[in-house]
């Protein structure tokens, strides 16, 4: 397999896993419509320092990744294409740095085009990667900030400068799209990595050129953001950064300590079966080369952000993003000396996985002929449910077929070319395959949402919960709706007078109702229950109950 083939190759199964499918899936609340709500509303205002959540003070996080989305906005409109697209193209920058890592580390251009293959297959990095958040943004950055940092360490003279200034700006970006950790994850990487080495006197002469390129951008992003936003920073680094590190409250998540350590191999499954070979592989780098040095490397990317972030008390699956990247580095390099080096032979490990993928396909065609309901599995889907599982034996088919021709070549090349484009149907089909009929509708409510649409944009009052307020106002627009109950992430604890009067009790909406104002409530039905304990009130001009969702009107 030539170079250039492989090249083409690689870029078409990044756009077919990366990018078709960006829109298939429906926007899960809260998360993505919280995004798509600050980003839409920076587009229509063209307030790009003036942070606002369906028209509440935001200042969970800096604007460069909203920035991001309400520029794809402006070109695509409101959609869910528009705010993962960013995610997308962030994705497939880490997918290169990957390769140029890869390459830099060895030399070889061909080895830098297979870690981006690997990069791009790992399901981890694919499926947290697609969703519209600042995770993929954000790992982007920083793992632009380690590779520049890694050249670094590679070069003398003005080449090591300019790494290091490089370093510090993509440092800036990821810091004004997230914060605090686009300085924190690569500096611990980097450290640990200057300590493996013996390299004392670089771990106090090296960051003083990042940390001035980097404050170039923040400077004037910050004292901007500043003026527009006076509160911003006190929220945003004593409430969000700190307080969530050490203890988080009811908006966060709280998980134990070892959860990061878990959720990383399995974000890389179909990569983490493969971890033996890779360990064999890169034993047989000699202790002075350079893929040596560029292996130790790409272990402290990952393990010292893993045990630096497993002491925060709030975790997220999407902490684990940015480690990945060093993962596909170290699975090439493995495998690609493991199998030159006549290591890696078909065995019956394979067989046996290839008989699993053949059974669990045939598995899938009698669930799908039986029906799902007949052999006791909960509903998944709520339509072609039949139609899906002949589409997962169909990627479980083909999965197990190019993995048994990818042994048939001796090319290394070739070889982990088709053992990266294995999975590729599964990988393509993972949007599609959303559990929609699994997902609480309070989640999903864009069936219920788009069918009583025209009236909630008319009502004169929209009232609604804080877990469906962004799916509220992504839907209609609105950027004046009112929060009843406990107010989430609606509060940002700065006591601003004009977001606390939009947040009301559940008193204050029986009273509306009662002097007949024209309301519209939009809650999941146990929420709805709340206001029975005010006795009885005037009868619902109209009303909509969905699952567990409920639209009520008052005229």
């Amino acid at each position: 397999m030539t170079l250039r083939r492989q090249i083409i190759w690689s870029l078409l199964v990044f756009v077919a896993v990366s990018v078709l499918v960006v829109a298939v899936r429906p926007l899960v609340s809260p998360d993505e419509p919280r995004y798509g709500i600050i980003a839409a509303e920076m587009a229509e205002s063209g307030g790009w320092f003036s942070l606002r959540m369906a028209g509440f003070h935001y200042y969970e996080k800096p604007p460069l990744g909203m920035w991001m989305m309400a520029a794809s906005i402006s070109l695509f409109g409101e959609s869910a294409f528009a705010i993962r697209l960013p995610s997308a193209i962030a994705t497939g920058i880490t997918a290169l740095v990957a390769g140029w890592l890869a390459a830099r580390i060895t030399g070889r251009r061909d080895v830098g085009v297979a870690a981006f293959l690997v990069q791009t297959t790992t399901m981890g990095a694919q499926v947290l990667g697609s969703v519209a958040s600042l995770d993929p943004i954000f790992t982007a950055f920083v793992a632009v900030t380690l590779a520049a940092f890694y050249g670094a360490c590679t070069s003398r003279g003005r080449a090591q400068f300019g790494w290091l200034a490089f370093a510090g700006v993509a440092s800036a970006l990821a810091f004004l799209t997230k914060g605090l950790l686009g300085f924190a994850i690569p500096a611990v990487s980097a450290l640990a990595f200057l300590a493996w080495q013996c390299r004392w006197i670089d771990i106090i002469r090296m960051p003083w050129i990042p940390l001035f390129f980097a404050a170039l951008p923040v400077t004037p992003v910050a004292l901007l953001l500043h003026r527009s936003e006076p509160q911003f920073w006190e929220a945003f680094l004593f409430i969000e950064h700190f307080r969530r590190f050490a203890a988080p409250d009811a908006n966060q998540h709280t998980q134990p300590w070892w959860y990061l350590l878990v959720l990383f191999p399995i974000g890389g499954i179909f990569w983490t079966l493969l971890w033996p070979r890779v360990y064999v592989g890169l034993r047989g780098l000699t202790a002075a080369s350079a893929p040596s040095d560029g292996t130790r490397f790409c272990l402290c990317w990952i393990a010292a952000p893993l045990i630096a972030l497993s002491f925060s008390k709030g975790k997220v699956p999407t902490y684990i993003l940015p480690l990945y990247a060093p993962l596909a580095v170290l699975v090439t390099l493995g495998l690609v000396c493991a199998h030159e080096s006549g290591r890696v032979v078909a065995g019956k490990g394979e067989k046996v996985g290839r008989f699993i993928l053949r059974l669990l396909a045939a598995l899938a065609i009698v669930i799908a002929i039986l029906g799902v309901e007949a052999v006791g599995l909960p509903p998944l889907w709520s339509s072609h449910s039949a139609l899906r599982l002949v589409a997962i034996a169909f990627a479980l088919i083909v999965w197990a077929e190019i993995d048994s021709l990818s042994w048939r070549t001796r090319d290394t090349r070739l070889w982990l070319t088709r053992t990266a484009t294995a999975p590729i149907a599964m990988l393509m089909l993972i949007p599609f395959l959303f559990p929609d009929a699994f997902v609480r509708q309070t989640q999903l409510p864009w069936v219920a949402l788009a069918a009583n649409e025209s009236a909630l944009v008319a009502s004169r009052t929209l009232v609604t919960t804080a877990s469906l307020g962004h799916s509220v106002s992504w839907v209609t627009a609105r950027r004046d709706i009112l929060i009843v109950g406990a107010p989430g992430e609606f509060d940002n604890e700065l006591e601003m007078p004009d977001d606390r009067a939009r947040i009301i009790s559940w008193d204050d909406v029986a009273a509306r109702i009662n002097r007949g104002d024209e309301l519209s409530l939009v809650v999941s039905k146990g929420e709805f229950e709340r206001l029975h304990v005010f006795g009885s009130l005037p009868a619902p001009s109209d009303s909509d109950t969905r699952g567990d969702l409920a639209i009520i009107r008052w005229k």
